[in-house]
């Protein structure tokens, strides 16, 4: 199903606050640029619609074109709001939207081809992390379901507002998905599978 790829950023000037203590502000936002190059370019790669940059960031735009991708405003709302705004302000929108985290430094196009075959109208397919948060999330009819990431245990609360919705929940683990970075032993993890990984 033809399906609108959101990715949302927040600014680039303040991510990952958690690594602090790891890394310096330039590297912070090295990194956070690296994850999300490499989330858009295997979102591309797999080729389900088209794949839109979220954020209210003023380099956005510019971000957005350097990747080959759009870029819409996330109105300066807060993460999930940010999101259902980008949603609706979206011009000829896809019956479906994913919703997917820009810091997943394994993800392959094969994942995100994964999560959108196991999508069907009235479906939710939650890509989950590996701490019980949610990484993706798909949905038919898009305007179906609100997300609600950043909350704790996010995929059972996703699957459970799916089920309120009527639509037919799906969780997806894949190492890919599950793997995100937000503190430095997440970041220490990521580097060992990276290195494990001669492709990578």
């Amino acid at each position: 199903m033809d399906t609108d790829v959101l990715i949302p950023l927040k600014r680039l000037d303040a991510a990952k606050s958690r690594l602090r203590s790891a890394l310096s502000g330039a590297e912070r936002r090295r990194l956070m640029a690296a994850m999300l190059a490499g989330v858009v370019r295997a979102a591309l790669a797999a080729d389900v619609g088209r794949v839109v940059l979220v954020s209210s960031d003023r380099e956005a735009p510019a971000l957005a074109a350097g990747l080959g991708i759009e870029s819409v405003s996330d109105g300066g709302l807060a993460w999930n709001a940010g999101l259902v705004h980008a949603r609706a302000s979206l011009t000829a929108a896809a019956p479906a939207v994913l919703y997917l985290a820009g810091d997943l430094p394994l993800l392959e196009p094969e994942d995100v081809a994964a999560i959108v075959a196991l999508g069907a109208t009235a479906t939710a397919v939650i890509g989950r992390a590996h701490d019980g948060g949610t990484n993706a999330l798909w949905a038919a009819p898009a305007a179906a379901l609100e997300p609600a990431f950043g909350t704790r245990g996010s995929a059972g609360v996703h699957a459970a507002r799916a089920v309120a919705a009527g639509l037919r929940p799906v969780m997806l683990d894949r190492p890919g998905l599950a793997h995100d970075v937000d503190t430095a032993a997440d970041l220490a993890h990521a580097r060992r599978l990276l290195a494990a990984c001669p492709t990578a």
